[in-house]
């Protein structure tokens, strides 16, 4: 559950950046009962802004950039790359706490795959998403 606080409670600068390094997540702050700002730990930020993580086997350099897609076609893809043994890594583009926060609809899905596997799932991901296939 994120953790959501008032803007009056940044006076206290030592409680909050306890919050923050304990949570290790998004904390929100409101102003007047309406989001305004999200402060977290500098930890929290690089583990968002760090990239995919490696999938075992594989080294993260190995690891190309794929595609991004809503939840719900990117379940399908999930599924697709899945059936034609193609590895891959996905990740949320807004994170845990803001997808929560934003609700779904603002929510898409990155995918990464191994450069040995990106040609084939490039062409996995044009077959199902072109113009044409509609």
């Amino acid at each position: 559950m994120p953790k959501i606080i008032p803007i009056t409670d940044l006076r206290n600068t030592t409680k909050i950046s306890e919050l923050c390094h304990g949570k290790n997540e998004p904390i929100f702050i409101t102003k007047n009962g309406y989001s305004d700002l999200v402060i977290m730990s500098m930890e929290a930020y690089e583990s968002l802004t760090e990239g995919p993580q490696a999938v075992p086997g594989q080294k993260l350099g190995e690891m190309c950039f794929l595609t991004e897609q809503s939840p719900i076609w990117a379940g399908m893809l999930a599924d697709v790359l899945r059936q034609h043994g193609v590895p891959f890594y996905q990740e949320s583009s807004l994170g845990a706490g803001l997808a929560i926060k934003t609700g779904g609809l603002s929510e898409r899905i990155r995918f990464f795959v191994p450069a040995a596997h990106h040609a084939a799932a490039k062409e996995l991901v044009e077959e199902l998403f072109s113009k044409e296939a509609e």
